[in-house]
């Protein structure tokens, strides 16, 4: 019966999405067609003899360095998505001056009567209700009911409206509890804004009254947007960001400290405004660029499949929207990046270089694993995948040793490697993680190496868990991992129906070049471990399944976000078959990536409005981006 219903469904969806839809897989289904013919050797051939040889498994490859002609590439590519990305990224201007309640009440005399329509007021920190009243002669007041500060309302512009038809003069204002409140905007049911110049105010308690209410009147917006305030998680980390800057004990502590501790940096940089607070998320989804172009360049040592693989990245829908939101998933795909590039350096060491040479990419790798785990608990599903690809060359090297006869050597320089392993991977990740809590020890008033600090630590660590494993709620948007790898259920991030009737929307979601493509190319990649003995196909798979074999077993609310640390090894994989591709030399080799790639990037051009909030009508919705009867645009 479901199944029917989402046929009926998808036959009820505008003929030219459904056909836009239909020639993406077509061109797919095509290049994987090809993908298979091109790779074939011609029978004969040295290539061919080679094949039937059987080669010992191994990650061994050479190292590509960068040339000049690299960084000319990667520069181009980082300074243009750097362009894209933060255009429009959020204003840098928002109240900054609050008045923080305690038990006062505040009276505004209007100066004259009016007809009272609605109250716009940009909220701080903390949550409550506000206490609001109107009265026409100050001594019958009547009580306004909505003006609230919940805490998915901080940090944005809210409204309430009168709903008394009477003649209003005064205002009168309190709250329950220490509410952070920066601006008041008062209007007519006319709609006009009054004039505060005419206003007088009142307190109760003299000694607090301050001007901040009425003080930056300027920055008022037409309305509430993505633009001027909060929205989704940043209610959270966001704020979580603010409150470390500030030295204040954080309302939202389900996950580790450094992903917010990034966001706070921008918010010290440009002041606590949307462009402040999403700065660092998207000064990293630039840089990511960057170590993800080595990775792809070192390990199959081609500079159209690096450029390539590293569009394909950049333009994904994922990379765009998580990047712009000041959330924490973009320093854990950062990380993992990084972890995964030198991890994957060492393992394709040749079997005989000398113990010192291991070490620098050790440690980096343990760094970097350690820095991801304090920003997000889902970098330590990457730790399973070091963990295995380590012990796989382990393995390797021994067995290369033994047959070389030189086990004794082996069994030293494997002592070694394990101790210093468990420094770096160990000890200096547990360090730095440590560290990481400082923000909430200076809050709490603990010295760092207090027994109140550890305890502190520990107990955080058990809240998380608990928190994240006995989660239970609902959300119209939630997905499986199962959704995700098919690019079916999307979270809408923003919607706002605009008076001129269109609409201003944006999703969290995948292109389908990146998502379908790097799918099939995931699907190819352990037949290539196995039949061309290659260790790269292996690595790029086990990445992607480690990160995404938890989420199999863990019953919590998800989300279609989860899965961005996923795209990066799908942009790996789809580098894979470009560099067979190319190696074969077949065909239309060279052009058939590019023509990959450009299609990602027009994808990218056609779903620009329902990724970024650009006013567009539901007819361009509709016709040419409702892909799927779940997609929420």
């Amino acid at each position: 019966m479901r199944f029917l219903e989402s046929l009926r469904a998808i036959l009820e969806m505008h003929p030219f999405a459904l056909f836009l839809m239909a020639l993406l897989i077509c061109f797919l289904i095509a290049l994987a067609i090809y993908y298979l013919w091109a790779i074939q050797p011609r029978k004969g051939t040295v290539e061919w003899i080679h094949m039937q040889k059987k080669e010992p498994f191994r990650f061994q490859a050479a190292r590509y360095p960068l040339d000049r002609w690299d960084a000319v590439a990667i520069a181009i590519i980082m300074i243009l998505w750097a362009v894209i990305a933060f255009w429009n990224l959020g204003d840098m201007r928002t109240p900054q001056s609050f008045h923080v309640f305690e038990d006062e009440v505040i009276e505004i005399n209007l100066g004259r009567e009016t007809e009272l329509g609605r109250i716009r007021y940009f909220s701080g920190l903390n949550t409550g209700e506000y206490n609001l009243a109107i009265s026409g002669d100050r001594v019958h007041w009547h009580s306004v009911e909505g003006m609230t500060q919940d805490f998915v309302g901080v940090f944005k512009w809210n409204e309430v409206e009168n709903q008394h038809d009477i003649a209003v003069q005064y205002i009168r204002l309190s709250a329950d509890g220490a509410l952070h409140l920066g601006e008041l905007a008062i209007y007519d049911v006319a709609g006009n804004r009054l004039d505060p110049q005419g206003f007088t105010l009142w307190w109760s308690n003299p000694e607090v009254q301050s001007d901040a209410l009425f003080d930056e009147q300027h920055l008022i917006p037409e309305r509430s947007t993505f633009m001027n305030s909060f929205y989704f998680d940043e209610v959270y980390h966001a704020r979580a960001a603010y409150e470390h800057l500030n030295g204040m004990y954080p309302f939202e502590r389900s996950h580790p400290p450094l992903g917010k501790v990034f966001i706070s940096i921008g918010i010290a940089i440009f002041g606590m405004v949307p462009f402040g607070w999403r700065f660092m998320g998207t000064l990293f989804g630039v840089l990511m660029l960057l170590p993800l172009y080595c990775m792809i360049k070192g390990m199959f040592g081609k500079r159209l499949v690096a450029i390539c693989g590293t569009l394909v990245f950049a333009f994904d829908f994922m990379h765009y929207t998580q990047t712009r939101i000041a959330t924490i998933d973009t320093y854990a795909v950062f990380f993992i990046i990084l972890m995964f590039w030198f991890i994957y350096r060492y393992i394709s060491l040749p079997y005989e270089t000398p113990f010192h040479k291991t070490l620098p990419d050790l440690f980096f790798a343990g760094l970097f694993f350690g820095l991801g785990a304090a920003s997000k608990w889902t970098s330590l599903y990457f730790g399973l995948a070091m963990a295995l690809l380590y012990l796989v060359y382990q393995i390797l090297r021994g067995r290369h040793w033994i047959h070389a006869g030189k086990t004794g050597a082996f069994w030293g320089y494997l002592a070694k490697t394990v101790g210093v392993s468990i420094g770096f991977f160990i000890v200096l990740p547990g360090i730095i993680y440590y560290l990481s809590y400082i923000p909430y020890g200076q809050a709490l008033g603990y010295s760092l190496f207090s027994r109140d600090y550890l305890q502190y630590v520990l107990y955080n660590q058990q809240f998380m868990w608990y928190y994240h494993a006995g989660l239970v709620a609902t959300h119209p948007f939630s997905s499986y991992w199962y959704q995700w790898i098919f690019n079916i259920r999307p979270i809408l991030y923003y919607l706002e129906f605009l008076p001129d009737g269109t609409r201003s929307a944006f999703a969290a979601f995948g292109n389908p070049a990146l998502y379908w493509g790097g799918l099939l190319a995931m699907i190819s990649l352990p037949i290539s471990a196995i039949r061309q003995r290659d260790g790269r196909a292996l690595a790029i798979f086990v990445g992607y399944m480690t990160l995404l074999a938890p989420w199999l077993f863990i019953s919590r609310l998800a989300f279609a976000y989860h899965y961005f640390t996923n795209t990066i090894f799908l942009a790996l994989a789809l580098a894979y078959v470009f560099n067979r591709i190319l190696e074969r030399q077949r065909g239309y080799h060279r052009a058939t990536i590019i023509a990959f790639t450009a299609v990602t990037i027009g994808l990218f051009i056609l779903f620009y409005p329902a990724l970024s909030g650009m006013p567009v009508t539901e007819s361009y919705l509709r016709i040419f981006l409702r892909w799927l009867p779940s997609w929420p645009i």
